[in-house]
């Protein structure tokens, strides 16, 4: 029988060492929920360690779990996250305004339920999506955002082409993170791109990551966790180059970056002052200092909620999230801590998270159940979903934000 998983030994952009600077243990797959009917069945489980390229620094998994594994049975919505809808749409008008001028092509890569192939659409852009999650991409068929159901390669985009033409923009969000074959997936732009033509991607920027403990989007669904340096290296070697990045506060701090082939288009004085930032990013410490706040996040978060579950407070987790079942794996947080956690997902709802087997349903569980304090496993979102629940805060109610350190809100 084949292996689910592989243990990567070199670096996926250059062939460079592997150096392991955190471990967070075996644990599931983190969108693998489970229905209750199976809650006794044996859960697959895999290492989730963290390394560093010793030579281009790109910090990456150790284990790569089967793509068609983790990805054929995918449930993770974009559309049932507001915050996401407005920031896509924002991306949309600013890819039709400057790249794709109307009925020109843009092809997504990674287009989930087709959030952005709608706003794209609405902007008169001839949008196009590759979504390997079969019940997700039946979904945006059906909602009438085309959507082809195949991992992105080279055969794939070679299709496109030639069915459709060159396009003028390819995106992908939150996606180059999900892929093992990067230098195969760069390369594939050549052969899709007009010579013009655009990639446009947005990942959860390491620098972030270290710098706020968000340890919980560390996840086998993500096996690359980027900064500029190692993607520049990435882009040089199929013939583009970065131009442009773009900060953005989403997931706990993103970058969108903009490539073209090599000479076409100038870079930016940001991309520059961005990529002279970076340089403590290629030493050891930073990975050092990270690994020892991810200990003392864990052990501060669990005496919390045990001092809370003594006094006899009733507790709940919000965002059933792929993030938070890393943190709810880690620091052993099952239903003995949490009753339920609310969600507003309903691919979700009715499930049970993977690994520690905590019921999720429906946000309106909140206000017939007034838990005292709730876990706030999507935190990315906090701010959006604090003004969504006034009621419940004025109520007595508290959300415990857990990173970098676990704090109350309101405190």
């Amino acid at each position: 029988m084949t292996s689910p998983y592989r243990t990567l030994s070199r670096c996926r952009i250059c062939d460079g060492d592997l150096r392991v600077f955190l471990s967070l243990g075996e644990t599931p797959l983190a969108n693998a929920f489970v229905r209750p009917d199976r809650a006794d069945d044996p859960e697959a489980r895999f290492p989730l360690e963290t390394a560093r390229c010793s030579e281009c620094a790109l910090v990456q998994l150790t284990v790569v779990v089967d793509p068609e594994v983790m990805f054929r049975d995918y449930v993770y919505a974009s559309s049932a996250s507001a915050p996401l809808l407005a920031h896509f749409d924002e991306l949309a008008a600013s890819v039709a305004q400057d790249f794709a001028p109307p009925g020109a092509l843009v092809v997504e890569i990674g287009s989930n339920d087709g959030i952005l192939l709608r706003s794209l659409g609405s902007r008169g852009v001839r949008a196009l999506g590759v979504e390997p999650a079969t019940v997700i991409a039946a979904r945006a068929n059906a909602d009438g955002l085309e959507t082809l159901n195949e991992f992105f390669d080279a055969e794939v985009a070679a299709r496109i082409r030639d069915e459709r033409g060159p396009a003028s923009a390819v995106l992908g969000n939150n996606v180059l993170a999900h892929i093992d074959d990067l230098r195969g997936v760069v390369r594939s732009l050549d052969s899709l791109l007009a010579d013009d033509g655009v990639f446009i991607a947005e990942v959860p920027y390491l620098a972030d990551l270290l710098a706020h403990v968000e340890y919980d989007t560390i996840y086998h669904e993500h096996l690359s966790y980027f900064h500029l340096a190692p993607l520049q290296r990435l882009f040089t070697s199929a013939g583009f180059e970065l131009f442009d990045v773009v900060r953005q506060p989403i997931h706990g701090g993103s970058i969108r970056i903009h490539a073209a082939r090599t000479g076409r288009r100038a870079p930016t004085a940001r991309l520059r002052e961005l990529l002279a930032s970076e340089q403590r990013l290629a030493t050891d410490a930073p990975y050092a200092e990270f690994a020892a706040k991810v200990t003392a996040q864990r052990t501060a978060l669990v005496a919390l909620l045990g001092r809370l579950k003594a006094e006899g407070s009733r507790l709940a987790g919000y965002g059933a999230t792929a993030k938070g079942n890393t943190m709810l794996n880690y620091c052993g947080i099952d239903p003995s801590v949490l009753d339920y956690i609310a969600d507003t997902t309903p691919y979700k709802q009715g499930l049970l998270t993977p690994g520690t087997r905590i019921p999720v349903r429906s946000e309106s569980t909140i206000a017939e159940a007034r838990p005292d304090a709730m876990l706030l496993l999507a935190w990315n979102y906090a701010d959006s979903i604090v003004e969504r629940h006034r009621a419940y805060l004025a109520g007595g109610g508290r959300f415990i934000h857990p990173i970098p350190l676990p704090r109350f809100i309101p405190a």
